[in-house]
């Protein structure tokens, strides 16, 4: 079984295409009437408007949208990672994106690594590489879904 894509249900299928496209770099593969697949280097995102959209209730600020990540089960973001966090940020308000947490520094309390990792990806992901820590901060989409940004 090979992992294929991620999908999202979304209020104005529209919007959010523009949103990927404009905000995140994002190509258009294909789209119907409800649904849209867009792609990243080999990434895929599907995107699937919602039959009843509701009103997105949109935290007011850094604290609220942390409650609003972790405050019950489900997918709370999509990440992605860039080499400078000052120039990703400039880059993602440039085009619209709505920075929800500023960037921190965030050094984890790792309780196990899986050493000798081949994927330069894989090993960015298992501890901090260059610094002894990553820094991290927030975007939201139209409908208020978490876009983290990592600098590892």
């Amino acid at each position: 079984m090979i992992y294929e894509h991620l999908g999202f249900t979304v209020s104005d299928l529209d919007t959010s295409i523009n949103f990927y496209i404009k905000v995140l770099g994002f190509t258009l593969i294909r789209k119907t009437a409800v649904t849209a697949y867009m792609h990243k280097d080999e990434d895929v995102l599907e995107l699937m408007q919602a039959e009843n959209p509701q009103k997105v209730v949109r935290p007011e600020n850094p604290e609220g949208w942390l409650n609003y990540m972790f405050s019950g089960p489900g997918v709370f973001h999509l990440g992605f990672r860039v080499e400078d966090m000052d120039a990703a940020i400039k880059e993602l308000k440039d085009a619209g994106g709505e920075l929800v947490s500023e960037p921190i520094d965030y050094t984890p309390e790792i309780k196990f690594v899986l050493e000798d990792l081949e994927s330069d990806k894989l090993k960015r992901v298992s501890k901090p590489l260059k610094k002894p820590f990553w820094r991290i901060a927030n975007f939201a989409d139209p409908d208020g879904i978490i876009l983290e940004i990592l600098e590892r």
